[in-house]
This record gives C-alpha cells, structure tokens and sequence, in this order.
C-alpha cells in the first residue's frame, strides 16, 4: 500500500530578478528567477572542481589555519612590531569577518613568514608555502566588493532605499570581471589566478538566484537625482519603476482630492478633471526626468532635493519623502535593539518604554555629536 503524498507548496515566484547589464529589454515572461540546477557552478561537488579553484579554497583553509596558530601562539604582538596587523579570525555568523581574515593575512604575509621561518616553526611555515598570493589577492579583491556594499546599505543616518539598485548593479558588474570609475566607464578587472573565475561565475549565479529587485528599490533610484535615469537597467526595468512612480501619483491625487468638486457639475467636470490629473502626472514626472541637476544637489542625500523643489513636483516630493523612509536593510533597527540591551538589565526590568525611548534617543543624539560637534549649528 502506498503512503499517501502530501503536496508540496510551491513558493511564490518573486515579482522581479536583478538586471541584466545588457541594453536588451525583457518581457515579463522572461523575468524569472534562474534555476540552481541550470548553473554548473551549484552542481559542482569538492572531487570534481578544476585543480586551480581548489589552490583557492586551500587558500583560504591554509589562512584560517594560520590565524588560529599565531594567535594560540600570542604571535600577533610579534607582527606588530615588525610593521605588520595583527590578523583577524573569522566567524561563521559574521561572513564578512572572512574578509578581513585573508585581508590582514594579505597585509602581513612577509612579516609572518618571517617570523614563522625560525627552526621550530617548520611545519606551520610550510603549511603557510600552501598559500598562493596571487590567489590571496583575487579573493582580497572579490570579497571588498561584498564588504563595501555591506557597508553601504547598512547605513542609518540618510536614506537608502536607492542602495539596493546601486549594490547589486554594483556587484553584478564586479563579479562579470568590470569595475565602474568615477565616469562610468568600465574598468576590466585582470585575475591573477585562474581559479579565481570559478568562483565569481559561482557568486554571480547566488546573486541572480537569492536577491530580487522590487518597484520600489527601482522607483526610489528614479527619485534620487544621481541615479534617475537608472543608467544600469533594461528598458522594461525602467518602463516597471515610471509605471509605478505615475500610479503612485494617481493615488496621491485621488487622495487629496475634494470629493464635493464634481458633486454638482456633471460629467463634463468629472471628464475635465480626469483629464487635467493624467496630463499633471505625466508633466510631473516627465519635467523631473528632464530637468537640469544643480551640483547642490549632487550629494548622497536625495531629501533637501525634495525639500527645494516641493513646490514645484508636489507629488513627487511627498512620494520620495515616503519611499525614502523605507530602510533597504533592517541593520538600523538591530543596532537599536542591540543599544537597548545594556539599558534594559535585570534591576531595570520594569523600566518604562517611553523612558526607554528617551533612553536611546538621547544616546543618538550623543553619538551623532560626537561624529559632528556643530550637527545643530
């Protein structure tokens, strides 16, 4: 007898993927999440990778086998003094502390090695010949890319929501072997290490695969005056973030409109005004896209932007404003949480959370001052 089969439920298929770089438009059909099983990078057991994308991994096994040495060894004062950093473990919770593993053992590798070369270090110091350099510096470089990111979207202080158009562009590009100057011109980016393109091949597909654009990251990037001509993105991404931008405009119209204007006037009011609201959205956005950018305004903070110009885009500055209160990553609120954790202790359990509030407010504003003294001068 055979057991019966309970059916799986299928998750939900994400709305948008990451775009392409190509100038070639999509259709919604083609607009889908890749499948792990297409890429031969996710299929790829330990036995069957190529000689060279192992020298990394031994690399990288070599590396941390290295740092728990010097530090079981209290060698780290040792590097210091002869000019190098003292090198940093990583954990798994914190992946990004991997970076700055190979990192410090980049910056500290010939100070280390001679330490390590005395007599009674010869195993670890051939251990130590199964790091390859050139390897060491593809991986150095590949990583800061992640890091920097990290850095960027995790920001609390400005808006962000835009961030996650520029990282993962930003990323896509890295990772296809091009770095972006401050022109945006392509840089190509020359691997010292062979194996080192198995692995962007591997990230790439993840980023393709785990992260999805939503039309608001897309229509915040609009409404942010460096980034409104979404540069970086398809035609059919950049009809998704205008569509949305002009329905969010409707409905801020719809909503402040007086519901009496037409009440007594007939349909010739009612087709009037239905006309005027789709001609003023289309010239709000449309004078917007077009506009000339003064360098004022040429900064990471998009709102004094808004804030200058709401007389002139109402609808727009009001969507901006509600767009970027939106934070692209939760960081900001876990490092508020992780702030009240000391506040609240066992002989403070009954505090009251309004003075909570004002606990951790007034702590903001102290490290705020801290950074800049003259914040409300």
């Amino acid at each position: 007898m055979q057991a019966a089969t309970t059916p799986t439920r299928q998750p939900k298929k994400p709305k948008f993927i990451i775009e392409s770089s190509s100038d070639e438009s999509l259709s919604e059909d083609d607009v889908k999440t890749p499948s792990p099983l297409k890429y031969i990078e996710s299929n790829t057991s330990l036995s069957e990778l190529t000689s060279k994308a192992c020298e990394l991994l031994d690399v990288i096994t070599t590396s941390k086998q290295l740092v728990k040495y010097v530090k079981l060894c209290g060698l780290n004062k040792s590097i210091q003094d002869a000019g190098g950093v003292v090198l940093k473990q990583a954990t798994v919770v914190r992946w990004l502390s991997l970076s700055n593993l190979l990192e410090s053992v980049d910056l500290s590798y010939e100070h280390v090695r001679s330490i390590l070369s005395k007599p009674s270090n010869t195993k670890q110091s051939f251990k130590l010949n199964k790091i390859n350099i050139d390897g060491l510096k593809d991986l150095v470089r590949l990583l800061t890319v992640f890091k920097d990111v990290s850095i960027l979207v995790q920001t609390g202080a400005r808006p962000s929501l835009h961030m996650a158009y520029i990282a993962l562009n930003k990323l896509e590009h890295h990772l296809n072997g091009n770095d972006v100057d401050v022109n945006g011109d392509f840089i190509p980016i020359d691997d010292r290490h062979e194996g080192t393109v198995f692995f962007r091949k591997r990230l790439l597909q993840l980023l393709r695969t785990m992260f999805t654009f939503d039309e608001k990251h897309l229509a915040a990037a609009v409404l942010h005056p460096l980034y409104r001509k979404l540069t970086f993105s398809t035609t059919y991404l950049k009809g998704i973030a205008h569509s949305y931008i002009r329905e969010q405009i409707d409905e801020i119209l719809d909503q402040f409109a007086d519901p009496d204007d037409h009440s007594n006037n007939g349909i010739d009011t009612l087709s009037t005004t239905t006309t005027t609201t789709a001609v003023f959205r289309n010239d709000e956005l449309d004078k917007y896209l077009k506009m000339n950018i003064e360098e004022i305004h040429k900064i990471p903070n998009p709102l004094p932007f808004w804030k200058h110009y709401q007389q002139k885009f109402p609808c727009l500055s009001l969507l901006a404003r509600r767009l970027f209160s939106i934070p692209v990553t939760s960081a900001a609120v876990e490092r508020s949480f992780s702030a009240a954790g000391p506040a609240v202790t066992e002989r403070r359990s009954s505090l009251d959370p309004q003075t909570l509030n004002d606990i951790l407010f007034v702590r903001s504003i102290q490290n705020i001052l801290e950074q800049k003294p003259n914040f409300f001068s």
